[in-house]
């Protein structure tokens, strides 16, 4: 019994059946020994007629070492090694695979998470944003033409007061000549009283000397004797006086006229400084009115802008803390895409090692099967050889009952 468990491992192997009795099977367990350690080597065969000289020398032919037995057990151990490898790893493989397909599908309808829950409030703060990025760009806009109108009312106001100092100067040139001609016209009044002064003396002089002549006229008894007899005293004195009073008539007319032109262009002059110091002043107020407007318009723009600021920052503040939480559920879906990719790249990296070392066994078990191929090939030649030379070799030394049973066999 042993010998047929031998024949039949060594069937089970590849042996393809072999037909020997059990008396052979030894023999062919030699012969594949020999042929294994030998690599293939040609069996001599016996010669056609049994002779019964040549019987001994068929068993020193067919001697094998006594190792091939524990050759194949190796390779079916091996092979089985394998198989079970390949069937280890085939289940790591599809382990691995459900695993994959748990996390896609994961990823495609997520379990913990509400993505559409997420998104919609993430494109609603898109949206505010948008709307905020729109209202500070528009709120830079009029930041930026209050600016442009500060700038421009910061321009018209240094030309009004440019234009203010004009007139401050033009009216202290005003001021200047007012009182010139203020100080001429008391000039030409106290000209004026000295010359009344020096009239109503001049006359009282006069009237002084008339009055001290015709005294004298009246003490004096001077008879003046004129040989004309047409001439008349009196009638002289008479025509020298209406000569005087016409001659101190005509030089206080002329004087008058004189002081009356003067005092009339002085008036004029006097009415027009007037009139340019009116026209000064109201012009001085409606530029100082001009300037105080510009000012309460200036100190407008400026606490408009000054509120406008304050709105921006208190709005940049007020959506910075909105969106604070957004960032951060954003900040957590980046690291959990990071984590999911790393997942996914270890994942990767782990199908590729498992292919390659997939691809390995697979060269591996070709190589085997091409080792396998090869010695059953040598077996199945070692087996015709033996099936040729063994009736030739045992058949003077078997029974007939023997030769009936291997032929029953």
């Amino acid at each position: 019994m042993p010998s047929n468990s031998a024949a039949s491992m060594f069937g089970g192997a590849g042996g393809r059946g072999a037909k020997a009795s059990v008396s052979t099977l030894d023999g062919l367990r030699k012969v594949l020994g020999n042929q294994t350690e030998k690599d293939s080597a040609p069996i001599q065969k016996a010669s056609a007629k049994p002779v019964a000289s040549e019987a001994p020398s068929a068993p020193e032919t067919l001697v094998a070492p006594g190792d091939d037995k524990q050759t194949l057990r190796t390779l079916n151990n091996r092979l089985s090694g394998y198989l079970n490898r390949v069937k280890q790893l085939q289940e790591e493989n599809n382990d691995l695979q459900k695993e994959i397909d748990d996390i896609l599908a994961k990823r495609k309808v997520p379990e913990g998470r509400d993505w559409d829950g997420i998104l919609k409030p993430l494109d609603n703060l898109k949206k505010e944003i948008k709307d905020i990025t729109d209202d500070n760009a528009k709120l830079l806009l009029q930041i930026d033409n209050s600016k442009l109108a500060n700038e421009d009312f910061k321009n018209k106001l240094d030309d009004e007061n440019k234009a203010c100092k004009e007139l401050e100067k033009d009216l202290e040139d005003l001021k200047r000549a007012k009182e010139d001609t203020k100080l001429s016209c008391d000039q030409t009044r106290e000209e004026i009283k000295m010359v009344n002064d020096e009239l109503e003396r001049l006359k009282r002089e006069h009237k002084k000397e008339v009055d001290s002549l015709l005294e004298k006229i009246k003490d004096s008894d001077v008879t003046v004797e004129i040989k004309s007899q047409d001439n008349n005293l009196s009638d002289v004195i008479q025509s020298v006086r209406r000569h005087y009073d016409k001659v101190a008539e005509k030089n206080l007319k002329e004087a008058e006229e004189w002081y009356k032109e003067k005092f009339e262009t002085i008036k004029v002059e006097e009415a027009q400084n007037n009139e340019a110091l009116e026209s000064g002043k109201n012009e001085l107020k409606d530029l100082q009115k001009q300037k105080q407007t510009l000012e309460i318009q200036i100190q407008t723009k400026n606490n408009k802008l000054r509120t406008v600021e304050q709105t921006l920052r208190n709005i940049k503040m007020e959506y910075g803390h909105r969106l604070e939480p957004s960032n951060k559920i954003i900040l957590g879906l980046e690291q959990d895409l990071r984590d999911v990719r790393e997942q996914v790249e270890q994942q990767l990296d782990s199908n590729k090692n498992l292919l390659s070392v997939k691809m390995k066994l697979e060269k591996e078990l070709e190589q085997y099967q091409e080792l396998l191929s090869r010695l059953f090939d040598d077996v199945e030649s070692a087996e015709l050889s033996l099936t040729d030379a063994i009736p030739q070799v045992w058949s003077p030394l078997q029974t007939p009952l023997q030769q009936e049973t291997i032929a029953t066999k």
